[in-house]
């Protein structure tokens, strides 16, 4: 594509993201537009034929050209949407002036490149390539990788679905202003399930749920409940084999905290990213908290500890990543090859590490980003052995069906103990015949 056609495209579409053409607008003549642009009238009426292909425009014959009312449904070409700012500023830097045809498209609901969280990028699997070999292509040597990391990704039949380029366990971040206006004490690093409940009750008295701790604020950190009481989804054995877990004691005891704690708690009505945004306010008095969630330079004083320990538990837990994940439609692979290769290069991760977002994938980055003299920082990075994998993320189907097992168990419509033994066996079914 040239230059001018590119320019032209490149206008008509910023014009659209930006509000100036909403959908179902009718576009001015082609004319008028190779005028503002400064191109000629044949380049423009190209960019009006290559837009509405891609379709973002569509064409009434006798009546002119409008936008599509579901532009934003649309997958463009070399199209990269992020879910975060930072993202948006690295891709933007050191990846799109490397790569000849990608696009940032963050107004765009999905797009052939993403960067996903691991909710995201679990539900949608199918939909994405197995980039295996480009990770192969790209790093042949990957022992400056925390390979252990990857294992989550991979569906049942071995495809890489997604790559992590940060990752990070789960800790309490705690808001000392609020918490001892409510006359608490700060939480100790050893903190046990009933020191938590305590706590949590005491806040309860002078806040409303939404500003003590949002339980829901992230499904990825709900089903941290099950690893913490000795407990999981199901395992996957060296052979491929996989068992089913959920319905073994220690799992079903993991169920039983949420329930205990979403009764104590209450109803929250907050949105996950304004749940997220009131902790950083210094308006939420407790928050589970990835890495890539705080601001290490906030306003307000606040610490951070491990998860509390639940009765009869493990000191284990699941983790939080930002993926790259690429869609099936992508056909330019030497693109995708080179995207991989970036994002995962020394310079973009040393860049994650020096702005302390998660921890990135690369050893040598993730060591030069931790803080020394940091305490908060300590305590992700102390968290760090106890991750372990959550094989159920090869199924989409099972944590389709976990999260609103879980749900109903929050809402008061379910016991634990029935729901647990009813999706097990439907994973077993799911398992046996997939």
């Amino acid at each position: 594509m040239s230059d001018k056609l590119q320019a032209a495209r490149e206008y008509i579409l910023q014009k659209i993201e930006r509000g100036e053409l909403a959908g179902g607008a009718k576009l001015p003549a082609a004319r008028e537009y190779s005028e503002e642009i400064g191109v000629s009238l044949p380049i423009t009426q190209m960019a009006f034929n290559s837009l509405t292909r891609d379709g973002i425009l569509v064409s009434v014959p006798r009546q002119g050209t409008y936008v599509r009312r579901d532009w934003n449904c649309r997958i463009l070409p070399g199209s990269f949407r992020t879910f975060r700012p930072v993202w948006t500023e690295i891709i933007r830097d050191q990846v799109v002036p490397e790569v000849p045809g990608l696009r940032i498209c963050d107004a765009f609901r999905e797009s052939a490149f993403e960067i996903r969280s691991t909710f995201d990028a679990n539900w949608r699997q199918d939909d994405y390539l197995d980039l295996n070999e480009f990770l192969e292509e790209a790093y042949p040597d990957r022992g400056d990788f925390f390979m252990t990391q990857f294992q989550s990704f991979h569906a049942r039949d071995g495809k890489l679905y997604a790559i992590p380029l940060i990752f990070s366990p789960w800790v309490i971040c705690c808001n000392v202003r609020m918490i001892e206006a409510a006359g608490g004490e700060l939480p100790r690093p050893d903190w046990n399930w009933q020191d938590f409940l305590a706590l949590i009750g005491l806040l309860r008295r002078k806040y409303p749920p939404e500003q003590v701790f949002d339980l829901w604020y992230s499904p990825t950190f709900r089903l941290t409940f099950l690893f913490r009481s000795g407990g999981a989804v199901l395992e996957r054995a060296a052979d491929g084999s996989c068992r089913v877990r959920l319905d073994e004691p220690e799992s079903v005891a993991g169920l039983k905290r949420l329930q205990e704690l979403s009764r104590i708690l209450g109803d929250s009505r907050l949105h996950w990213y304004d749940s997220r945004s009131s902790f950083r306010a210094g308006t939420m008095a407790l928050a589970a908290a990835a890495r890539e969630d705080v601001d290490f330079n906030a306003a307000f004083e606040w610490i951070s500890v491990p998860l509390p320990m639940l009765p009869g538990g493990a000191d284990r837990t699941r983790q939080a990543n930002d993926l790259l994940c690429v869609r099936r439609q992508v056909t330019d692979f030497r693109q995708v090859a080179e995207v991989v290769r970036l994002l995962l290069s020394q310079q973009v991760q040393d860049r994650l590490g020096a702005i302390r977002y998660g921890i990135p994938i690369r050893r040598s980055s993730a060591i030069r980003s931790f803080n020394e003299e940091d305490r908060r920082d300590a305590v992700f990075f102390s968290e760090l052995p106890k991750i372990v994998p959550d094989h159920s993320l090869g199924w989409s189907e099972l944590q389709r069906l976990l999260l609103t097992g879980i749900d109903r168990i929050r809402r008061g419509q379910a016991e634990p103990e029935p729901v647990a033994t009813e999706l097990a066996a439907a994973f077993r079914t799911i398992i046996r015949y997939s």
